[in-house]
């Protein structure tokens, strides 16, 4: 049944609107309360403009790094306030990051390249030419791997210097990687499957069947998991592969990292961020339009919000306290 809305109240809401904060806002855009019975926590969420199509984020020990894929840069902002320290010209189309302890790794889409950049200073130290277009970034310690949509493979570069040490075929258009301390796990997004490889020589271990177009992937230090983009769902998977378990969340889930104990993915066509634990959703966030990337810093997590132009921070109401 539709209600009448009384005209005062129209105006005085279109005034709040016009009013809201539109750039680096630093006041609570939303509140989320745990999904679960038992439970309920809040979180505040704040909204930091970026650049145009952020679509990856990354914490390099100190500050939180954002890729705009049509800027053609990299920005690298302050945790505490979001404040822009630096904007850095990429490749084209930077689509994905991973820090190697030192240094920032973007993969450069259009470039067919990825670039390697000091975080101190955001000095280019390096390009080094990959696959066909290149989309994710793993690092395993000593190597950076890159997941090349176009070509079907990953490439397998020294992070000392670039040097390619391979390139290993997959399925069809492998999206995201992810290490698990002796593998590299490589999600098929056109295949429905992930294949894992023995990071020390590229080897296939097996490729395995999980849902409808695989986008993200995370290592929780027993099971990878897997989010499904078009099933809605995320799978966790044991070392040799087998389905343990599948998890339904929001629409279109992208991004995933495991932190803090929780598993964090966001959810592209919802516009929000699942929280779980133990297979279950205990926590539902709203970020900006678009979300793929997701970071942990820490204490907050840290969203990239393509569509929105922005990057979500997602805090604990009481600021000492571990994200709830």
């Amino acid at each position: 049944m539709k209600r009448n809305v009384p005209v005062r109240s129209l105006f005085i809401a279109m005034i709040l609107v016009f009013l809201a904060p539109l750039v680096r806002a630093q006041t609570a855009t939303s509140t989320s309360t745990d999904v679960s019975a038992a439970t309920a926590t809040t979180s505040q969420t704040v909204m930091f403009a970026v650049g145009d199509g952020p679509e990856a984020v990354a914490f390099d020990g100190t500050n939180v790094w954002v890729a705009n894929e049509f800027s053609n840069n990299v920005v690298k902002m302050r945790v505490s306030d979001g404040a822009i320290l630096g904007t850095y010209s990429a490749g084209k189309r930077p689509v994905a990051l991973v820090f190697d302890g030192a240094n920032i790794w973007v993969a450069n889409y259009l470039s067919d390249n990825v670039t390697k950049m000091r975080a101190r200073d955001g000095l280019v130290l390096g390009t080094y030419a990959t696959g066909d277009g290149p989309g994710g970034l793993a690092f395993d310690g000593a190597n950076v791997w890159v997941a090349n949509r176009n070509s079907n493979n990953v490439t397998k570069l020294q992070a000392s210097d670039g040097l390619k040490l391979g390139t290993f075929a997959v399925g069809t258009r492998p999206l995201a990687l992810a290490f698990d301390g002796a593998n590299i796990w490589v999600t098929n997004n056109n295949s429905d499957t992930v294949t894992a490889l023995q990071a020390s020589d590229g080897s296939v271990l097996g490729t395995y069947a999980v849902g409808k177009g695989p986008f993200g992937v995370a290592f929780d230090g027993a099971n990878v998991w897997v989010a499904n983009f078009f099933s809605r769902s995320i799978v966790q998977l044991a070392s040799n592969g087998t389905v343990v378990n599948t998890v339904a969340i929001g629409d279109g889930p992208a991004g995933v990292i495991y932190a803090g104990g929780y598993l964090w993915v966001a959810n592209n066509g919802s516009n929000t961020v699942s929280k779980i634990q133990q297979g279950l959703v205990v926590g539902t966030f709203a970020v900006g339009r678009g979300p793929f990337g997701v970071a942990f810093d820490g204490a907050n997590i840290w969203v990239a919000s393509a569509s929105a132009g922005t990057v979500s921070r997602i805090s604990p109401a009481n600021k000492t306290a571990a994200v709830p």
